[in-house]
């Protein structure tokens, strides 16, 4: 936050990419095991946590930092 007075992030709904894949009784999920693995190595990142606390420190600095939060879609 020291170094750049623009910080740009991805808007990721990380709620909605940790949904479960298990589905229903009528309609199972499929790869329930690999999508079980994904969702807790994204939640054990935290990246809510990270952008949150990106976003306080650099509303406490001294200097003006602007933090905006982008649309994900092609952006990778």
């Amino acid at each position: 936050v020291r170094n750049y007075d623009l910080i740009v992030l991805e808007d990721l709904k990380v709620k909605n990419m940790t949904r479960s894949a298990k589905g229903t009784v009528e309609s199972p999920g499929k790869n329930v095991a690999q999508k079980s693995g994904l969702n807790r190595s994204i939640l054990e990142q935290s990246w809510t946590m990270f952008c949150q606390r990106l976003s306080d420190k650099a509303a406490n600095t001294t200097e003006q930092v602007e933090v905006i939060f982008v649309n994900p879609a092609y952006t990778g």
